[in-house]
């Protein structure tokens, strides 16, 4: 099951940060693809995106359900593809810390995958543009949104499928907190 994690820092208390992202009215229109969304009630909704993974493009609605609303601090999710075999989930955090982080040593991958991945980020910055202008992290108070996001491909193409998803999560995953960081830094700075 491919899973990305991502991590940006911002200038900007966790309790505004929550007071934004605890409304997905608010972030969803920030998410790469995203047509619509509907609210069914407090931990369901259905999503509708359109996807670009390599030369596939579809239109995905996904159920989303809330299983841990632990406010404001972390959300949890599952995803159920409505349209497609998919299946998925993750976790969005919000910490506090008193110093930038060091950037984590990603895990050792093979040439093959960097060159994918390199491939899949171009691909995603040509289709969608460069990210959002960010403020440089620093100072005292400081917080990191983390987001985790894990999709799993069934049917008979699921194997292919996955294997074009995996490095088409990271990019997205990035825009999304990238997009909602800068946004709060506009308001906030």
């Amino acid at each position: 099951m491919p899973q990305v994690e991502y991590s940006t820092s911002m200038n900007i208390a966790p309790e505004k940060i929550w007071e934004f992202v605890k409304d997905m009215n608010n972030w969803a229109p920030f998410l790469t693809g995203y047509q619509k969304h509907v609210i069914e009630n407090e931990t369901d909704s259905v999503w509708t995106l359109k996807g670009d993974v390599g030369i596939l493009s579809r239109r995905v609605e996904l159920r989303a359900h809330v299983t841990e609303w632990n406010g404001p601090e972390r959300v949890a999710f599952t995803l159920t593809g409505l349209n497609e075999a998919v299946d998925g989930g993750g976790t969005l955090t919000i910490s506090k810390s008193t110093a930038v982080s060091p950037q984590l040593t990603p895990p050792k991958i093979n040439f093959f995958r960097r060159l994918l991945n390199a491939i899949f980020r171009f691909l995603f910055r040509r289709m969608h543009g460069s990210g959002p202008k960010r403020l440089q992290a620093s100072g005292d108070t400081l917080s990191q949104l983390t987001f985790v996001l894990r999709m799993d491909a069934g049917g008979p193409s699921g194997p292919l499928v996955n294997a074009m998803l995996a490095p088409a999560l990271l990019p997205a995953a990035e825009d999304l907190a990238n997009k909602i960081a800068a946004h709060l830094e506009k308001i906030y700075s």
